[in-house]
């Protein structure tokens, strides 16, 4: 297969730290009611966890998690939060085989949190967040096979909770990468790897427009700008890119959705 259908197969669907939200408003059955072994409710160090998060704090953030792993194993809140975690780190590896390995421990961490919680919203985004990161570094079936794994979870996570953003994101993005391949590289794929759902740049407008109606971040706007952009409607797209940087910057990948939204506004000009 070419090397543009092979990128375009959602390889870039997740590898946007911006996809990862802010967690610590997140609901889940992760045991919010259950008292560590110091007399901390699990929660609220789940709470204290999230908070790093915002900090960039990813190291000491793993080191947190798997001390909760241990403590509580099979606690669905716990195992998400490490493969979101994990996840964090593997985007900002200069290596790309720690890239991947990391991306690996992301995957394995989210299926626990699946087969520990199936009815978990949060569970089910993680799976969605690791498969599309490790499809950026797989051979082409396994990035056909990946795709449909994001599409899945994803969806699967916004029929259990309709309010969270990162799952409306993660759809956006997957059907404008989709709507990416040209005629003959939607053939292949079709052909040799079992075709890949339909998918529309309005349909990709609208999972960006639903991210911010639940939560109002500046990586939503960017990538829906982008999807402007690639629907020719450059108006919209500037009014998207200003948005970015007119909003404070929150969160540890702040400033490169500026820098980004910086750069794309140049190029409008």
């Amino acid at each position: 297969m070419r090397p543009r259908a092979v990128r375009l197969i959602v390889l870039s669907l997740l590898v946007c730290g911006g996809v990862l939200p802010a967690l610590a408003s997140a609901q889940s059955s992760s045991g919010a009611t259950t008292v560590d072994a110091t007399g901390v409710a699990l929660q609220e160090t789940l709470t204290t966890v999230d908070s790093l998060r915002q900090a960039g704090a990813f190291r000491r953030i793993e080191d947190r998690l798997l001390t909760l792993r241990n403590r509580h194993p099979g606690r669905a809140g716990v195992l998400w939060r490490l493969s979101y975690t994990w996840s964090d780190l593997g985007m900002i590896a200069d290596d790309g085989g720690q890239r991947r390995a990391y991306y690996k421990k992301a995957l394995d961490a989210a299926r626990s949190a699946v087969a520990s919680d199936s009815s978990s919203a949060w569970a089910h985004f993680a799976m969605a967040v690791a498969q599309g990161r490790l499809a950026s570094g797989g051979e082409t079936r396994e990035r056909v096979r990946r795709s449909r794994a994001v599409k899945h979870h994803a969806d699967r996570a916004i029929a259990l909770d309709s309010t969270l953003s990162g799952a409306y994101h993660v759809r956006g993005r997957w059907h404008r990468e989709v709507t990416s391949l040209g005629f003959f590289q939607t053939a292949i794929v079709r052909t040799f790897y079992g075709g890949l759902p339909e998918a529309s740049l309005q349909q990709a407008v609208l999972g960006f427009q639903q991210a911010i109606k639940f939560r109002d971040k500046a990586f939503h706007h960017l990538e829906l700008g982008k999807t402007y952009r690639r629907m020719d409607r450059l108006d919209d797209a500037r009014r998207q890119f200003e948005t970015v940087l007119e909003m404070p910057p929150s969160g540890p990948f702040a400033s490169s959705y500026r820098r980004e939204a910086r750069r794309r506004l140049e190029k409008l000009e």
